[in-house]
Formats: structure tokens, sequence, C-alpha cells
């Protein structure tokens, strides 16, 4: 067979298998991913910078317990960045995160990946459940394959009220509300459509 035919057949079966979870995957509540997330932190994204997708790779695969997932962030043409973020409130009960509510971090690993999305938005409050990797890098914690990032909404908070006092958080802030189609919005931004 000519490579060109190969080609075409090998690429057309990887883009045909999209993302795959482990057969054994089930849908986790918030609350028990949230006992299982490493770090979880109540924050206002401050600016957001595009990566260089080569080094996220390295730090956003080394995790990945699935060979699949490690393959496909490395193949793939991800539009990724970094977001700075300002803690709005100590870290929640139980966190492994010890900084205090006004310190600036950088979250890295946001963006778009085989398997699951990561996105923010510049002067917006969110919950991020989070991890850090062996190199002390902050990423999004995808307990389960599902979401890490909460937009800050009243149902949030009411979901997350047993991890944060939120009457005792930076006053900086206000709710978002969020119309139906704001992550189709965020893709067209992002990617520039």
């Amino acid at each position: 067979m000519p490579l060109p035919v190969l080609l075409a057949v090998w690429t057309l079966l990887r883009l045909g298998l999209g993302c795959q979870l482990p057969s054994e995957w089930r849908p986790l509540s918030e609350g028990c991913r949230a006992e299982l997330a490493e770090i979880i932190v109540y924050a206002k994204v401050l600016a957001l910078y595009r990566d260089p997708y080569y080094p996220l790779s390295a730090r956003y695969t080394a995790g990945h317990p699935y060979e699949y997932e490690r393959a496909g962030a490395e193949s793939a043409e991800a539009l990724l960045y970094t977001a700075e973020v300002e803690m709005l409130c100590d870290q929640a009960w139980g966190s492994m995160l010890e900084v205090p509510a006004g310190s600036r971090l950088n979250v890295t690993g946001l963006g778009y990946l085989s398997c699951q999305s990561h996105t923010v938005m510049a002067n917006y409050s969110y919950i991020f459940f989070l991890r850090m990797d062996e190199n002390y890098n902050l990423l999004p914690h995808g307990v389960n394959y599902q979401d890490a990032i909460f937009p800050d909404t009243q149902e949030n908070r009411r979901m997350f009220s047993s991890l944060f006092q939120f009457s005792n958080c930076s006053s900086a802030h206000t709710l978002h509300s969020f119309s139906p189609d704001w992550e189709q919005q965020e893709d067209h931004r992002v990617l520039g459509y």
C-alpha cells in the first residue's frame, strides 16, 4: 500500500477514536471529586499568557495514568495557556497548598487537550481543583477526567460552601452569571473565529 494511503487511513482512525475514557469510568459528584483533589483554591484570574506547546506537554502528561491521554496530548495541536491568579480566600479545608489570601500564583495546563478542556477568562473568579507536578507547577486537577474549574456563581458557591467561608473572602470580586452559550462564546474568542 502506498505511503499516502497509509497515512490517510491512520489519520482517519485517530480522528474517529476521539476521547476514550477507561472502560471502568463512572462520573463522580463535585463533592466526591473535591475530596480527591489535591488543592482547592478560590481565585480571580488577573491575566492570561499563551504557552509554547512543547514544555507544557511534558508537564501535563507526567501525571496522567492512561497512555492514550499522554499520547493525545503530545501529538495534538493544542491551544495552551497559563493564568496568573490572585487568591481570594485562604485555600480550602484539607488543601495541600499553604498560601494566604492575596497571594498570586500561576496556573499552567489551561486550554484544550484531547479529553479535557480547562478554560478561564481574565477578570473572572473561579474555584479551581489543582495539583502540583514534580516541578512544583500548579495544574488543573481533573479528578476522574471531569471539570476542574468552576465559575464563581451562586450555585457553585452553595455547592462548595462546606470548603470555603465565602463571607471571609476578599470583597474585591463580584458574582458572575454566565449565559447558556458562554462556553461556545469562549471557544470562539480563544480560537479566533
